[in-house]
């Protein structure tokens, strides 16, 4: 009898060219105190954040600019949020950048009606009350943290980089323009690019996947692996960046879901150890930990090559499956992912650390073959 498997998005998307321009009434829909959280200086340059503050204040909307959200997010990060928001009174909360913002913004809102502080919840503090409001806006291709129900973030104090996870936590509604990831440069469209294709492949094949979540993985690796390299070497062809950005739209929709593997339990620790981007150790372990798997769900990886114009026809499920590796592997290199860990600064003596921390994570047991520390320890060493 097949597992029972539950669906749950609600988040409202609203996606198509120019569609950030319906922000204003999309928050106003929520209340009128607003606090904006963005980085520190992309939004600013990009010339998108005077546009949403000048739309908001048109539309009768008080905006609070929280513009202080570093890469790595740390729970001092969230927490300064937080306190900004209650002190001010807002009733809703603004995401506008990559997923760093929008983890924040979507942390902050949760948390403003919690008891408890933002690392009580970070080591486990049940999140029980509905929070505010979120309304969040992708402007890398990558995260898919607009419909997700987790946030990101860093624990300097306990060494650790880990989801605040909930029901709670989705945003209320999304805004998915590919007009604002048409001037990322391209090393931050071929980072957040590889974590979307992890994202994608990692959902499609997981323990967890179910019937809606194959459907929306499926055409996120599809989407993503036809326009991710376009993208990357002409950042203003529209389809292309459309492709990446709905892929990734697609890839968070379906990996809250069905949950990730094995690339994304060992890339927090690397992260946080090496500051690594998240999406390039992403990229990087992927075909690894495809390559590991490939017998315990063949079908699948062989799904995924035909997903990414491979053509397999005359091959068995298992030689179409060891093409699905090769096939990343060249849509990585194209981008400029590095294939190997220790030009990062990786050192095999501190395996047993990443190990470690990597162990907690529920993806080690969601990946299509279950991966323990002796499984960790052959895919570290075979990406070194």
């Amino acid at each position: 009898m097949a597992a029972v498997r539950q669906f749950q998005l609600p988040t409202r998307v609203i996606t198509g060219l120019g569609c950030f321009n319906h922000l204003p009434e999309v928050v106003r829909g929520h209340g009128q105190r607003a606090l904006l959280v963005c980085g520190r200086s992309a939004l600013r340059s990009s010339g998108a954040l005077e546009r949403a503050l000048q739309g908001l204040q048109k539309a009768g909307v008080i905006t609070v600019l929280y513009d202080a959200v570093p890469t790595e997010p740390t729970l001092d990060v969230v927490q300064a949020a937080v306190d900004l928001a209650r002190r001010e009174q807002v009733a809703v909360v603004i995401g506008i950048g990559g997923g760093s913002a929008m983890d924040v913004a979507k942390a902050s809102a949760v948390l403003y009606t919690q008891a408890g502080t933002v690392e009580e919840h970070h080591r486990g503090r049940p999140v029980t009350e509905r929070g505010l409001p979120c309304v969040a806006v992708p402007t890398t291709a990558g995260t898919g943290t607009e419909v997700t129900n987790n946030a990101v973030l860093t624990d300097p104090g306990r060494g650790v980089k880990e989801s605040l996870r909930g029901a709670h936590i989705f945003a209320a509604a999304a805004l998915v323009d590919p007009e604002l990831t048409l001037s990322l440069p391209p090393s931050v469209t071929a980072s957040s690019g590889a974590d979307a294709l992890c994202q994608a492949i990692e959902a499609f094949v997981a323990a967890l996947s179910q019937p809606p979540t194959d459907a929306l993985a499926g055409q996120a690796i599809e989407w993503i692996g036809r326009s991710l390299v376009r993208a990357y070497e002409q950042g203003s062809d529209v389809q292309a960046r459309s492709d990446v950005l709905y892929g990734s739209l697609l890839a968070g929709m379906a990996m809250t879901n069905a949950r990730l593997g094995g690339a994304h339990a060992l890339a927090h620790p690397l992260g946080y150890l090496y500051h690594i981007p998240h999406g390039v150790v992403c990229g990087l372990l992927l075909p690894y930990i495809m390559e590991y798997s490939l017998d315990s769900a063949p079908a699948k990886y062989a799904e995924v090559a035909r997903r990414l114009q491979v053509e397999t026809r005359g091959l068995s499920p298992r030689e179409a499956a060891a093409q699905s590796v090769e096939a990343v592997r060249h849509i990585l290199q194209q981008i400029g992912i590095p294939a190997r860990l220790a030009p990062l600064g990786v050192r095999r003596e501190d395996f047993s650390e990443i190990i470690a921390k990597a162990l907690p994570s529920a993806n080690l047991k969601n990946n299509p073959r279950p991966l323990g520390p002796d499984d960790l320890q052959h895919i570290l060493e075979q990406a070194l």
